[in-house]
């Protein structure tokens, strides 16, 4: 851990944007020399991360948010491939849901064909294909760790080179693309990113969402038009653009319709 003006091998910072839990007591307590932010409710998760990034001067960070459970020594792994493996700037465990069924988080870059796809597929209109099981990693069952072009910040460990080349995240973004955006910008540079299945987190999905269930719904469908917009609309004609504007407002039209009838704790859009 690190406090200021000191040079340790490990710090700890943490962003507060609403807690409910004693988080700044428990700080105090178990972990004192931990850097303590708190920000104002509502700014969003990418806000939050560039401004922990912003404050740690580790060459290596460690991104973890609320709802993820750290197992085993899926850090120490994680941290030795980035030293074994110069060339990789990016690494993420496997994820997995608390039941042990996998999340399927570390997969290629999303386009819109894919979208398209994954939306008939999220409704039962067709089944898995070729392309999602490429696209999710769903056939890979291997504990080699494997390149990939996306990784979720659920639990990713980066070199700060990285993100001094990069740049911080979106704050355009809330939260839910912000992660595929500046791995999209990774995918750009000569950094590999390494999904490595040997280290596994448990991800507890929609433990933050489902606070505010339609609002997330909201924020993560206006996530999705501007990832679209930034990097797929000037690459695609009018009549493309104008479908996929038309499945996304589908898309949330059904969610919608799917969050009054279901609802609840185990509410999920994505």
């Amino acid at each position: 851990m690190k406090s200021v003006g000191e040079t340790a091998p490990l710090e700890i910072i943490v962003v507060d944007n609403e807690s409910t839990d004693d988080t700044k007591s428990m700080l105090k307590e178990y972990f004192p020399q931990a850097l303590y932010i708190y920000r104002q409710p509502g700014v969003g998760f990418s806000k939050g991360i560039n401004q922990a990034v912003f404050e740690s001067r580790g060459e290596f960070i460690l991104i973890a948010t609320p709802s993820t459970e750290v197992t085993g020594s899926a850090i120490p792994i994680m941290l030795n491939c980035l030293k074994q493996f110069p060339e990789t700037g990016v690494v993420g465990p496997k994820i997995i849901n608390p039941d042990g069924s996998t999340q399927h988080s570390s997969k290629k870059m999303p386009n819109p064909k894919v979208a398209m796809l994954h939306t008939l597929y999220l409704f039962g209109i067709i089944r898995a294909n070729k392309l999602l099981n490429e696209y999710f990693l769903y056939d890979y069952t291997s504990r080699e760790s494997i390149e990939v072009q996306s990784l979720t910040m659920s639990l990713m460990l980066a070199r700060r080179s990285v993100f001094e080349n990069v740049g911080f995240l979106d704050e355009d973004l809330f939260v839910w693309a912000s992660d595929v955006d500046w791995c999209y910008k990774v995918e750009q540079t000569r950094w590999k990113q390494l999904f490595i299945p040997e280290a596994v987190a448990i991800h507890h999905r929609n433990s933050v969402s489902k606070k505010q269930p339609y609002k997330n719904l909201m924020y993560y469908h206006q996530d999705i038009k501007l990832f679209y917009k930034k990097h797929y609309s000037p690459k695609n004609g009018p009549f493309i653009n104008f479908l996929w504007t038309a499945m996304l407002q589908i898309r949330l039209i059904l969610q919608t319709i799917r969050y009054i009838f279901k609802g609840g704790k185990d509410y999920s859009f994505y």
